[in-house]
């Protein structure tokens, strides 16, 4: 990230983490700390993904790796539960600087996103109390109670034609250098330096004086860095579908010819999340595959020395069946040979054996063995034995270098499948990381949320907060407010853009009302719902009356929607967007209406199984029809907001075209 990057980041997230609480803090290594911020009136966590020397950014996922235990531990002791106060950019530098407050003490954390930046934290005045990283450099040192010192300005002056002409004509530079000048002198952006002139090479003709030049070079920097700062324009930029980089507005210079994509969002945040995603996918990656490649690995070797053991096996037997044929074929003249043999041993002595046969190629008297040769084979014959004993004891071998195959056989096809399932394994978690990684949340999902096939939205709060923040923040007149007739629920409302709410409407509303309210936790079959218009609603009590956390008032007529069912379904979405990109995300409402968007679903109503059995028996479905994928990606503390409590299973659907659908969402994403 550049200053300017930074300086458009803060302005737009500054609201968000400001006054958040650090909840919690995962060290992955001195490249990349989380922090999960919790904000009130946010039931949903914010993670702040800081990569020193690359980025920092606000993410609604957690990445899903582990962590440094020691270096976690060591700086969950410093800033865990702390309140961020501020968060302020140092003197356009790269050089974001937080004052953090814990307890009754003030500190810093101090974030360098420039090249070999690091994190640290320090006291009021500065003095480093720890670091992510500690460092000696030629011009600052960061360790333990050492002051914390700001590296050295990238850039000297402002910028001014007479001091880009002079330094030009100082360095004996030509007109081409103008660029790499001023990026080096000024500390702009590249981008900015590049897009600056590149817009003065479209305007202008080649007789232009130099300081013509640098003077619409200037003023296009200047522009450009005064509109982005008030109207950001964030983009990512794509070379034969490659992210080539992130701005924080559309560089002139991608978007002459076919050469470049450039492709927009309404935040900057999302689209810093967005190019780095890739390389965060491949961090995932590396943490959730690498045991199991390393396990394959491992197998592999055992395979390939199994492989050499059932080759001797195989070598072994093929000699001692011979062996076993050459006797039995020759057993009379052998028997002969073997009782002459045991004879003269015992009457003249080993140095004699070879009077019995020509057969006799040698022996072994401290053994008391001796080898003849039959069409080729050789075997080993002791004299203190029978030939029958002899005999049966190379069946014995047989048949126990036969078995060793079967069993090394059965062994190295055990393997092989294991190999083969960990394959697959890791195909699975691949696709379940990228689906993962790929999930952008829509601004509503913080809430309970379903859109109608008439196209309305409706939202819902998960708690009084945001009970009292829909309320407060999103509701229009025209709206329409909905609540189970039960104190202690969620506030539901349909935003209806001035349109007509058509019956089927109502009643998916009134699902969410009746199913996300206290009547579900007493397992009531049914509750009435009143629905009025945001008109009739007020936070303001009367004059001497008191309003509990989270309520409203209604002013006027209600109108209630009688016996609305405890009946909810839950179920996922799979669906491309604008973007030729693919979503699969967790949707609730009523059956007839998840069914219809649905890869799968369930619907629930009041009963006894916890939340965790309940996803339990929902994994298993999945895994048994061949969803590992979706398994895997489920994001288990969006899909544990979405069960209302203790329920009971009334069905639970997969659709016959899921795998073909997932299939195709993936393909999105390769």
């Amino acid at each position: 990230m550049s200053w300017l990057d930074i300086s458009v980041w803060i302005n737009e997230q500054k609201s968000h983490v400001e006054n958040s609480y650090i909840d919690n803090v995962y060290i992955y290594s001195k490249n990349l700390a989380i922090l999960k911020l919790r904000k009130g009136g946010e039931i949903r966590p914010h993670y702040l993904v800081i990569e020193p020397g690359k980025r920092i950014s606000l993410s609604d996922s957690k990445i899903d790796i582990d962590h440094s235990k020691n270096l976690t531990s060591l700086w969950r002791s410093h800033i865990r539960d702390c309140k961020i106060a501020s968060v302020d950019q140092y003197d356009r530098e790269r050089i974001v600087v937080m004052k953090i407050v814990c307890g009754d003490k003030e500190k810093r954390l101090i974030i360098e996103l420039l090249p070999r930046g690091t994190i640290v934290l320090t006291d009021p005045d500065y003095n480093v109390v720890i670091a992510l990283e500690y460092r000696k450099m030629k011009d600052r040192v960061i360790a333990p109670k050492s002051k914390y010192v700001f590296p050295p300005k990238q850039w000297q002056d402002d910028i001014e034609i007479t001091k880009v002409l002079e330094g030009i004509r100082r360095s004996d530079e030509k007109k081409q250098n103008i660029v790499s000048y001023i990026i080096k002198t000024f500390g702009f952006p590249p981008e900015v330096v590049e897009a600056g002139a590149f817009l003065c090479e479209k305007g202008m003709n080649k007789n232009e004086s130099i300081e013509d030049i640098i003077k619409c070079v200037i003023d296009n920097i200047k522009n450009i860095v005064d509109q982005v700062t008030k109207r950001p324009a964030p983009c990512i930029v794509y070379a034969n579908n490659i992210p080539l980089g992130f701005y924080p507005f559309i560089p002139p210079q991608f978007t002459v010819g076919n050469t470049y994509k450039v492709e927009t969002s309404q935040s900057f945040n999302d689209v810093i999340n967005k190019f780095f995603a890739y390389g965060i996918e491949d961090l995932v990656k590396n943490s959730r595959i690498k045991p199991i490649i390393d396990r394959i690995e491992k197998l592999k070797h055992t395979l390939q020395d199994m492989e050499s053991t059932l080759k001797t096996y195989e070598n072994k037997k093929d000699l001692i069946s011979k062996i076993v044929s050459a006797i039995e074929e020759n057993y009379p003249e052998i028997e002969n040979l073997h009782q002459c043999a045991q004879t003269v041993v015992k009457q003249y002595g080993w140095e004699h054996i070879s009077r019995c046969s020509n057969r006799i190629a040698g022996y072994d008297q401290s053994k008391g063995l001796y080898y003849i040769d039959i069409g080729g084979i050789r075997i080993e014959l002791n004299v203190r034995k029978s030939l029958v004993l002899i005999y049966n004891e190379y069946r014995k071998m047989l048949s126990d270098v036969s078995e060793g195959i079967e069993r090394t056989v059965a062994e190295m096809k055990r393997i092989e499948e294991e190999i083969k399932r960990l394959s697959e394994e890791t195909s699975v978690e691949e696709k379940s990381v990228r689906l993962s990684i790929s999930r952008r949340r829509e601004w509503f999902e913080k809430f309970h949320w379903t859109i109608t096939p008439s196209g309305f939205l409706i939202l819902g709060g998960r708690d009084a907060s945001q009970n009292i923040y829909l309320i407060k923040k999103l509701l229009r007149d025209d709206d329409i407010v909905m609540h189970a007739d039960i104190h202690g629920g969620s506030t539901v409302i349909i935003k209806t853009d001035n349109r007509q709410v058509d019956e089927e409407t109502l009643r998916e509303a009134a699902v969410l009302a009746a199913s996300y309210s206290k009547a579900w936790k007493l397992g009531l079959h049914t509750i009435n719902v009143f629905w009025v218009l945001g008109s009739q609603v007020s936070l303001s009590p009367p004059s001497g009356e008191y309003l509990p956390r989270g309520g409203f008032m209604v002013y006027g007529k209600k109108n209630f929607i009688d016996n609305v069912e405890l009946r909810i379904a839950i179920g996922m979405e799979v669906s491309e967007t604008s973007e030729d990109q693919c979503v699969a995300r967790i949707i609730v409402g009523s059956e007839a209406t998840v069914s219809k968007k649905g890869i799968w679903y369930m619907v629930l109503q009041p009963g006894d199984l916890k939340i965790e059995e309940i996803i339990e028996k929902l994994a298993t479905e999945l895994k048994k029809n061949g969803l590992d994928v979706i398994v895997k990606s489920i994001d288990l503390d969006e899909l544990k907001a979405k069960i209302p409590g203790r329920s009971k299973i009334v069905k639970m659907v997969v659709n016959e075209n899921a795998r073909e659908v997932l299939k195709k969402c993936l393909e999105h994403l390769t």
